[in-house]
């Protein structure tokens, strides 16, 4: 019988040693922000909770329930793009949690090509920020959306979160 925990630790060790040398690439790039970097970029997302649930959306691309997030615009800062990405993916209007104002989480994880984009395989280098809920609007984009309650999260970076925000 294998021990989760250590298993997880030993694929997260492995991740990391895989990334290093790309994660150097897109963290020196002249705008690790910009979507033109091949090798990756830096994207945010938000993490909203309500009610012990937490909002997901079914990517439509990679086609797995994930928190709302994605590219930051020229001269965007991250905070303001998790914000604006919730917004767009879900018509949550979203500010930062003054309870947890610093970034909650990094996660680098592997985008596959997308040929009707234009974009080969590449890294990202995802910054998660906790949100509250303003008000509710229209979703721009009609992405699916859910409110899930933590113990039927299966994403091993949502359940990290929420351990540090417990």
């Amino acid at each position: 019988m294998f021990d989760m925990s250590i298993d997880a630790a030993i694929a997260e060790e492995i991740k990391r040693s895989i990334y290093k040398e790309r994660c150097y690439d897109v963290l020196n790039s002249t705008n690790p922000f910009m979507r033109s970097n091949q090798s990756g970029h830096i994207t945010a997302s938000g993490l909203v909770i309500r009610d012990n649930k937490a909002l997901l959306i079914f990517h439509p691309y990679i086609k797995r329930w994930f928190q709302p997030g994605g590219h930051i615009d020229g001269g965007e800062l991250p905070i303001d793009a998790a914000i604006r990405e919730v917004y767009e993916e879900t018509g949550l209007v979203c500010i930062l949690d003054p309870e947890n104002s610093e970034i909650i989480d990094v996660d680098i994880h592997e985008i596959p090509a997308n040929p009707s984009k234009g974009e080969g395989a590449h890294l990202h280098i995802d910054l998660l920020y906790s949100l509250e809920v303003v008000r509710e609007e229209k979703s721009l984009e009609g992405i699916a959306c859910s409110w899930t309650a933590f113990e039927q999260i299966d994403s091993p970076r949502i359940r990290r979160a929420l351990l540090k925000l417990a």
